[in-house]
């Protein structure tokens, strides 16, 4: 049956083509390809007509968990020049054409290194080495006139909105106004209102995304920094109100709806406290080009006795690497034999004996239990990962003004200096360190 149901179809079709075709071709080809071809041209010359360029709310990652960034694509014949807010100097200039893949398509053919910082694997952001933000360099265009394009990401399948830059304003200038506005409304800890009912509010580290949560509900809420405070990515209900737009109060220090009814406010935090919660959501590494006299020793004592049994350091660093390990000093060991990384995890309890000093204590069952290899490496590295820090107060000193507690938000570097002995310091810092 199946066999019949075949042959019948192909005749049937067959026939219908035999008989129809010129007036298939007439109907459906050659128009369709026209009519591509026609929007292709048009928004060509749209996008390359706008000289100041084109100001891109850009969302990474399908479900659009760290947030928004702004970009700035300004297109010139075959070459796209981008900028993003991450370093506002920093421009890419690369190839891009046009397509069609169910529809129009905007493509950048060669590596961008501001466009493909969101999404080359290779890079540690985001999500870390091998996901970084799984972001999109490929485009459908969903509508497009000279006041806005609508694209949305091939493979995150996330709307990304264009809009021309202002005739009277630089992105230099507008990026600046940016950075200023990011200052007043990113901080350390949030409280938010909306209507009558006070609802918890957590900005994840390092990204733009809130997470709402209320009595009844949980709502992930991403947004990105404007020119006038937040916006999300899409309409947000909670509580029974929907809100999108946020202006930041200077008078009053707060986030407030453009419709009322919700308003966000900003809760101080003391650095010892946030170093505490930080340690808990990422790894800081240990920047051994920068480290105290009073460390030096302990420190190379623990790579050379490595290398005396044909291991190599790979990293050390202060934090959590996983959330299935406890938070502490870990320590990646290269075996030259079996080309191999062996993770180990020396774990700590943290107290906060004032606002901006931190005491390290070792949790030598916790590290029995869960420091993986820990115990195995400790007679060659216990110098610097447990003597060295256990049972001692440090004092916190960070890379950023903390006059404005705001700026708390934005360390990517701690400086630990041991009250007890001055020469006893280490820095730590967000970006990945890696020896050979």
């Amino acid at each position: 049956m199946k066999n019949r149901f075949l042959i019948i179809t192909f005749s049937l079709t067959a026939s219908l083509l035999t008989s129809c075709q010129p007036d298939t071709e007439a109907l459906f080809d050659q128009p369709a390809a026209e009519r591509m071809n026609e929007s292709l041209r048009i928004y060509r010359e749209l996008l390359t007509t706008q000289t100041n360029g084109w100001l891109v709310e850009y969302y990474p990652e399908r479900t659009q968990k760290y947030g928004g960034f702004n970009l700035y694509f300004r297109f010139d014949g075959n070459n796209t020049t981008v900028q993003s807010e991450i370093n506002p100097a920093v421009a890419a200039t690369s190839t891009w054409s046009m397509g069609s893949d169910m529809g129009p398509t905007i493509n950048f053919d060669t590596y961008n290194t501001v466009l493909h910082y969101f999404s080359d694997p290779e890079l540690n952001q985001g999500g870390g080495r091998g996901l970084n933000y799984e972001g999109d360099y490929e485009f459908y265009v969903e509508s497009g006139s000279e006041n806005e394009f609508i694209l949305r990401g091939k493979k995150t399948k996330n709307i990304i909105r264009m809009t021309p830059m202002p005739a009277n304003i630089s992105w230099n200038e507008y990026s600046g106004a940016l950075r200023q506005m990011s200052q007043n409304v990113i901080a350390p800890a949030y409280k938010m209102t909306v209507g009558n009912s006070e609802i918890s509010i957590v900005k994840g580290f390092r990204t733009n995304s809130f997470t709402l949560k209320s009595a009844n509900e949980t709502v992930s809420a991403p947004f990105i920094v404007t020119l006038n405070g937040i916006k999300f990515y899409e309409p947000v209900t909670i509580a029974n109100e929907t809100f999108q737009f946020f202006t930041f109060n200077d008078a009053d220090d707060k986030i407030v709806s453009t419709a009322g009814n919700a308003e966000i406010t900003f809760t101080p935090v003391t650095l010892s406290n946030y170093f505490i919660d930080v340690l808990e959501m990422t790894a800081w590494y240990f920047k051994t080009d920068d480290i105290g006299q009073g460390y030096r020793t302990a420190w190379n004592t623990a790579k050379s006795g490595l290398e005396n049994y044909n291991f190599r350091l790979a990293f050390m660093c202060l934090g959590k690497l996983d959330s299935d390990f406890p938070t502490g000093i870990n320590v990646g060991v290269w075996d030259e034999e079996e080309g191999v990384v062996w993770w180990s995890v020396y774990a700590y309890d943290f107290a906060t004996p004032s606002g901006n000093q931190v005491r390290m204590n070792y949790n030598s069952e916790r590290t029995g239990a869960d420091g993986i290899n820990a115990n195995y490496f400790a007679p060659l590295l216990q110098g610097f990962t447990i003597n060295a820090f256990n049972g001692r107060t440090f004092t916190l000193q960070t890379d950023v003004d903390m006059s404005n507690p705001k700026n708390m938000a934005q360390i990517s570097e701690f400086t630990l200096i041991d009250g007890a002995n001055q020469n006893n310091w280490v820095k730590l810092g967000l970006e990945e360190t890696l020896w050979p």
